[in-house]
């Protein structure tokens, strides 16, 4: 594993089609992130492969970033610690004219610190909560079923027409 100064261009990828990159990020007091809702950024690692495809001119990105963050409950307002992985697979060119699928590069350097940091902003929930994976299963006359609940629910219903026809056959 390969731990750079986070700066690579175009001559880089070209003498090295393939590295692979681990690093814990140190300097994370310089790091703002896009989300209101985040306070501070406690910890950010990446573990990355990075190809060079040369009949296409792409970067090839493969891995994971994971990270921990102290952010503000959008439901409670309450500061909690956020901590999730991103699997990180994505291509990025110098030039649009030759991959038109991939992620511009602006200017002459890959920064990897960078794409890192977008990572985390594109992938961030626009609402952070403690609970966001948490729905509450009732309210004010429903309930939220499996599919399966719903069949059995309604494989015990009767059906009220039936009462319907027998009182006719009484008559």
């Amino acid at each position: 594993m390969l731990k750079l100064d986070n700066m690579m261009n175009r001559q880089y990828f070209e003498k090295n089609a393939h590295t692979e990159l681990t690093e814990i990020i140190s300097d994370l007091e310089a790091i703002k992130l896009n989300n209101v809702l985040v306070k501070k950024v406690k910890y950010i690692d990446y573990d990355i492969d990075v190809d060079w495809v040369d009949s296409i001119e792409t970067v090839n990105v493969n891995g994971v970033i994971n990270f921990t963050l102290d952010a503000i409950d959008s439901r409670t307002g309450e500061e909690f610690e956020y901590t999730d992985s991103i699997d990180w697979n994505d291509e990025y060119s110098f030039s649009n004219s030759i991959n038109d699928h991939a992620n511009i590069i602006v200017g002459e350097e890959f920064d990897i610190k960078n794409y890192v940091i977008e990572q985390i902003n594109i992938n961030l929930p626009f609402n952070l909560s403690n609970n966001s994976d948490i729905i509450k299963k009732t309210g004010f006359g429903w309930t939220i079923m499996s599919e399966d609940e719903f069949y059995q629910s309604e494989q015990n219903k009767v059906d009220q027409r039936w009462d319907k026809l027998n009182e006719f056959k009484k008559k």
